[in-house]
């Protein structure tokens, strides 16, 4: 029987996202006790700002942690996956950054979405590339 690795680089990523994440949250709470808002962004911009950057981070986050892990479950090159993992965390960085800005085009926020599209096209492929060289043949 194949026994599979522990996916510890994925587990060090998924620890800082989840630390980056905890850090969003509490920026939409401060921002809603400050403008006295207990749901929604009640119109107010910095709330709603606030709001998008945690959102936004969350949208990604969670699903390039599964496919971080299943690349290296399925074993991805570990230098690859670094690189990959790296990458990505430092652009929902910026992206979180760039969106933190009065002027929300910036290129804070294009290069997170640049290193987001970047690693996610490249992820995908990884994992498309190393499923496909694992299945037995169809005859």
């Amino acid at each position: 029987m194949h026994e599979l690795p522990l996916p510890v680089v994925s587990a060090v990523t998924a620890g800082a996202l989840i630390l980056i994440q905890m850090a969003l949250a509490l920026v939409v709470v401060l921002a809603r006790r400050r403008n006295r808002q207990s749901l929604g962004d009640g119109g107010n911009p910095d709330v709603l700002r606030a709001m998008r950057r945690h959102g936004n981070f969350a949208e990604n986050a969670a699903i390039f942690i599964a496919g971080f892990t299943l690349f290296e479950l399925v074993g991805g090159s570990r230098s690859t996956l670094e690189i990959m993992c790296a990458v990505f965390v430092a652009g929902r960085l910026s992206h979180a950054v760039g969106l933190s800005l009065k002027n929300t085009v910036n290129p804070l926020r294009i290069l997170g979405i640049a290193a987001t599209v970047g690693v996610g096209v490249t992820l995908g492929v990884q994992l498309l590339a190393l499923g496909f060289a694992q299945l037995p043949p169809i005859f």
